[in-house]
């Protein structure tokens, strides 16, 4: 047990530090040390410091050093801080301690603390509905490819619905099987990147998708990163938007550059550009392609005896049956006046010839109106080792010129 002496320093420290009324009655054991008289400094310093606090004092000046003198003196700095954040006289609006013209730390700092908040949570509504009524799809993805936000105009683009995207996008084939593998194969070299702490660019692509109900569209994608304050990347960000129309426009424009506007067979340009494809493409493998010019016999004498537009739909005419006359693969358009051009991919002079010849005949036995025995001259020719498109073109030419100077209506190779 406790002797009196011991119960007596007991009774004094928990005088001081619990009794409203200060206890100024030192024990008689300890009057005098030096010790003590420290121990109770330290004492009524904390008790000044707790009844400053207790009135919402901020500014009391702490003396002294010590673990718990020290938590205090951090303590009425943050609340330094935060009176100087908070304007007062906003503060005072919200609440008021009675009798005190000052609120507590506390309170004030609470309210900072609900102001960032607040300011947050609008923000973040701010930037939902721009995401959630913007006309493109904007999407979230993770490095494992799944998706973590996209945006409800995915419904208007493409039938599906938010949930059904998110909840899996790879089984509803969302994206074609060919996209979804380059896709893939870019986010894997993204992800290998990120992980090496390396950036990236943005990356931009064009895709056809297939609608919910069936019908293609095409897509637009940016493919980007987000990265927080300390430049750390979180997920990748993807906003497509729909070039549907802007796609049917362009190969408009192309089929019109493309194509010769009597006949509508492709135009001299395009037979440019498909003979030197046709030529790089047999130089590279062990291919060939064959080449068929057709001239019109006695051409002149139906514009002469008819008239230009008689001599037009003979080309129309014309046109329609060498389209039924060919293959799929084979290409034929209109090289200029009276003359045509059919290029035969992967075919060599034996079958070239043939298909001419099936070509001569559907027009010997064909009935023109107002026309008759309407013939044409072929000239054939096959690439064999050629440098360049001009030959090609020569020895077809070449051949045509033996076959209108034999005679007509015939095929002639050369």
């Amino acid at each position: 047990m406790l002797n009196n002496n011991a119960k007596a320093m007991i009774n004094y420290v928990s005088g001081i530090l619990n009794d409203k009324k200060m206890n100024n009655n030192f024990p008689a054991i300890a009057a005098g040390d030096a010790d003590f008289l420290a121990l109770d400094q330290s004492l009524r310093t904390i008790r000044n410091v707790a009844e400053a606090l207790r009135v919402g004092d901020v500014h009391y000046d702490i003396p002294g050093d010590g673990f718990v003198l020290d938590s205090f003196q951090i303590f009425l700095k943050a609340c330094k801080l935060s009176n100087e954040e908070v304007p007062r006289r906003k503060f005072l609006k919200i609440l008021k301690l009675k009798g005190k013209k000052n609120p507590s730390c506390e309170l004030q700092e609470l309210t900072a603390i609900k102001r960032l908040e607040n300011k947050i949570k609008e923000n973040e509504k701010k930037h939902r509905l721009l995401t959630d009524n913007a006309s493109d799809i904007i999407m979230t993805v993770d490095l494992f490819g799944n998706f973590t936000y996209i945006s409800p105009s995915v419904e208007k683009i493409t039938g599906y619905t938010q949930e059904e995207v998110l909840r899996d996008y790879r089984a509803i084939g969302y994206f074609l099987p060919g996209v979804q593998k380059d896709m893939d194969r870019v986010r894997e070299s993204i992800r290998e990147m990120v992980e090496k702490g390396e950036p990236f660019d943005a990356i931009n692509f064009e895709q056809r998708q297939v609608r919910k109900d069936g019908k293609s569209i095409y897509t637009d994608t940016v493919l980007s990163g987000i990265y927080d304050d300390d430049n750390q990347f979180m997920e990748l960000l993807a906003v497509s938007r729909d070039i549907t129309e802007k796609v049917k426009m362009r190969r408009e424009i192309k089929k019109l550059s493309e194509t010769d506007k009597l006949t509508q067979l492709y135009n001299r340009v395009k037979l440019d550009a498909e003979l030197e494809h046709q030529l790089k493409r047999t130089k590279n493998s062990t291919a060939v392609f064959g080449l068929i010019m057709i001239d019109i016999d006695n051409f002149k004498q139906i514009n002469d005896s008819f008239g230009h537009l008689a001599g037009d739909a003979v080309l129309v005419e014309l046109a329609e049956l060498f389209k039924t006359s060919i293959r799929p693969a084979d290409i034929v358009g209109r090289w200029g006046g009276e003359e045509f051009m059919v290029i035969l991919p992967d075919t060599d002079e034996k079958v070239a010839v043939e298909l001419a010849e099936t070509i001569r005949k559907e027009v010997s036995e064909n009935r023109f109106p107002k026309q008759e025995g309407i013939t044409i001259s072929l000239g054939v020719s096959v690439f064999s080792d050629d440098a360049s498109v001009d030959t090609i073109i020569f020895r077809a030419d070449q051949a045509l010129y033996r076959a209108k100077n034999n005679g007509r209506n015939q095929v002639q190779a050369l």
